[in-house]
């Protein structure tokens, strides 16, 4: 007997097959591009195995609508019917979430030894968990409990919106506009907060404050940008990873007032992932920054989560409680 997960975001598609005892087993992984078919590569992980799996669940970065799924960015669409057919099961043993829906149901089988907490901790707290994901786009999810038993609330956290913080700010939010329309919210200086908290959204904001200083925009992509902030080797660099850091924070923080995140917050994904060395006291004091219920958002455990496996984790918890079974310890 075996289950076969998949998390699949807008960089990487990750496959693996889970024992009855929850174990990830057997592993496939592909970058996420035109020439990457998951009914394939799912039919060629059964092969592998020699036997259909009991039941199917992946994680898409994309919001599910009637068993499809459109990815949110990359251009490509799911099909529960096309993966049902692929692993010789019926669509019913298939099940299909938005890949931050996947990550919130990681935090019911939460690792402590994988999470490094800037507030609070180590142990893990009672109460609703969120969890905030920078990667190629801002994922956002929550884990509640209900009659003693987890649930995730699936939601769009990554699109609410951001507006300038400052009047330095606004140049760069003008700039931002302009360079990237579709990401503007309303006819006011607001835009999408995965326009600028993304590994997607980094390279239009660092040009976007390169042009409002009237400066060059030397850097191709986040990498780059995230590594000269780094090493302080560009000015605009650090400017638009400083911004990032404290919007990134704030946008923590509220999410975490208002799922009353008394179980903790934490952040994780490919950006947040790669550079640690963002979470400083200033992603701190802006998450903390909530004016009379700055001692309420200090109260909320704070953590880093590094387990690369997250997503299918999630998807492996999702159908095990789909299936009324118990989740692995």
């Amino acid at each position: 007997m075996w289950y076969l997960v998949g998390d699949i975001g807008g960089t990487n598609l990750r496959l693996a097959a889970v024992d009855a005892a929850g174990s990830l087993q057997t592993r496939s992984a592909h970058p996420t591009d035109g020439l990457t078919a998951l009914p394939e590569v799912c039919a060629a992980l059964c092969a592998k195995m020699g036997s259909a799996p009991e039941g199917v669940a992946v994680a898409v970065a994309g919001v599910v609508v009637d068993g499809q799924v459109r990815m949110t960015n990359a251009n490509r669409s799911i099909s529960r019917d096309d993966l049902a057919a692929a692993c010789k099961v019926p669509p019913s043993e298939v099940l299909m979430l938005n890949d931050f829906e996947a990550a919130a149901w990681s935090l019911a089988t939460l690792d402590p030894a994988k999470v490094t907490y800037l507030q609070g901790g180590p142990d893990a707290q009672p109460g609703p968990r969120v969890i905030i994901g920078p990667g190629t786009g801002l994922g956002v999810g929550a884990l509640v409990w209900h009659g003693g038993r987890p649930t995730a609330v699936p939601g769009e956290g990554g699109h609410v919106r951001l507006t300038p913080h400052s009047a330095e700010e606004i140049d760069y939010f003008k700039a931002l506009v302009t360079l990237w329309p579709e990401v503007r919210m309303g006819d006011q200086l607001a835009v999408e907060a995965e326009a600028i908290l993304s590994g997607t959204g980094m390279p239009y904001w660092y040009r976007a404050i390169a042009e409002a200083r009237g400066e060059a925009a030397e850097l191709q992509g986040a990498a780059a940008i995230f590594a000269a902030a780094k090493d302080k080797s560009d000015a605009n660099a650090c400017r638009a990873v400083e911004l990032m850091v404290r919007y990134l924070g704030g946008v923590a923080g509220d999410l975490g007032l208002v799922m009353g995140a008394r179980g903790g917050v934490f952040v994780t994904g490919g950006v947040a992932q790669q550079n640690e060395w963002i979470f400083d006291d200033a992603f701190l004091a802006a998450f903390n920054a909530g004016g009379r219920h700055s001692t309420w958002r200090k109260a909320l455990p704070l953590g880093l989560c590094q387990d690369p496996d997250f997503g299918l984790l999630g998807a492996r918890n999702s159908l095990f409680a789909h299936r009324d079974q118990p989740l692995p310890d």
